[in-house]
């Protein structure tokens, strides 16, 4: 049975190991959690996603990562409690273009959790909160090497084609 993408947020559930996972919207509380999370990435996850591989956030930068204006984007994270803390295992923000139906999204999912169904309920509930603000497409420039994403991506229904960036960017779309 396919999971309904508006029955994913709030989600909560167990995976195929026994973790629990809950994705839920970042808060000002996760710059710590969301510094490990991104040290927690291999080097060649941190470089597809921000485009190198040591980015550097001040911490005014990572404040501001973690307390995103609701009328201007989304940031949701997947977590696992365990120790009595929360880890983030994956990360996606969607930024909403101002005066359009349009938006687009990053993913970022910690290696040792990729493939295992998380970035898919991380996708299916941007894309819920993206129809629920009325948008009709949603869309995501691709490092042309990052052929995981791009496969993810593809049978995650988006089109994946040229972009006006080059051939080292790729631009995968779909309509919502």
């Amino acid at each position: 049975m396919r999971e309904r993408c508006d029955d994913l947020l709030p989600a909560a559930w167990t995976a195929e190991d026994g973790t629990a996972l809950a994705i839920r919207p970042i808060r000002p509380q996760d710059v710590g959690r969301m510094r490990a999370f991104l040290g927690g990435l291999s080097y060649g996850s941190r470089y597809f996603r921000f485009g190198t591989g040591e980015p550097r956030f001040t911490d005014e930068e990572a404040l501001r990562v973690c307390t995103p204006d609701p009328r201007e984007c989304i940031h949701l994270v997947v977590v696992r409690a365990g120790n009595g803390a929360e880890e983030i295992v994956a990360s996606a923000r969607i930024v909403f273009e101002s005066a359009g139906t349009a938006c687009e999204f990053a993913i970022a999912v910690r290696d040792e959790w990729q493939g295992r169904g998380v970035g898919r309920r991380l996708l299916n509930a941007l894309m819920a909160s993206a129809r629920g603000r009325a948008h009709t497409e949603m869309r995501a420039r691709v490092l042309a090497t990052n052929t995981g994403m791009i496969r993810f991506l593809e049978k995650c229904g988006f089109e994946v084609g040229d972009s006006a960036e080059g051939p080292g960017v790729r631009l995968a779309l779909r309509a919502l």
